[in-house]
């Protein structure tokens, strides 16, 4: 049996959209050409860092991207305090039901803390793992992209930055 955070970078490895030339969608229509309609993942520049900062209230440097199967990782480190663990942004094109799944089946499987969320794109979910110092996770899947936040800031914090980067979608 794995630790719950190796369980975590596992199932995080998999990524939201790593099934290429899935579709998507649900309920909503989205605006030809957005990344919500096309399923093509945007790069870390949705996420810029006056951004992040401003809506965590973090003092971090970045974003760090990283390259992933069907998408981007955006990797905040912090410059005071926060430990070593970076804010992350997940940015997955893609994205339908069952590859957004993966993160949340992995999370409860892990004993996760894990809640649904209503009115936030097609889907949405939050999570709090347990570790040295608690991450929470807040991942939405707009159309044919999802978005996971992991970040040490609370709730209220990690909305404004969502907001933010699904307007852009």
């Amino acid at each position: 049996m794995f630790p719950a955070g190796v369980v975590l970078v596992l199932v995080l490895g998999l990524g939201f959209g790593s099934a290429a030339g899935c579709g998507g969608g649900g309920s909503h229509s989205y605006k030809a050409g957005t990344p919500a309609a096309t399923g093509v993942a945007p790069d870390c520049s949705v996420v810029p860092l006056d951004l992040v900062n401003k809506t965590l209230g973090l003092q971090l440097s970045g974003p760090v991207p990283g390259q992933h199967p069907g998408g981007t990782t955006c990797a905040f480190q912090h410059t005071k305090g926060g430990g070593s663990a970076p804010e992350i942004v997940q940015l997955n094109g893609n994205a339908t039901p069952e590859t957004f799944a993966i993160v949340y089946n992995g999370l409860k499987s892990a004993n996760n803390p894990v809640k649904k969320i209503k009115g936030w794109g097609d889907e949405a979910f939050a999570a709090t793992v347990f570790s040295v110092v608690n991450i929470n996770h807040f991942a939405v899947r707009k159309g044919q992209v999802a978005v996971l936040i992991q970040s040490t800031a609370d709730y209220d914090r990690i909305r404004k930055l969502m907001k933010a980067v699904l307007d852009k979608l």
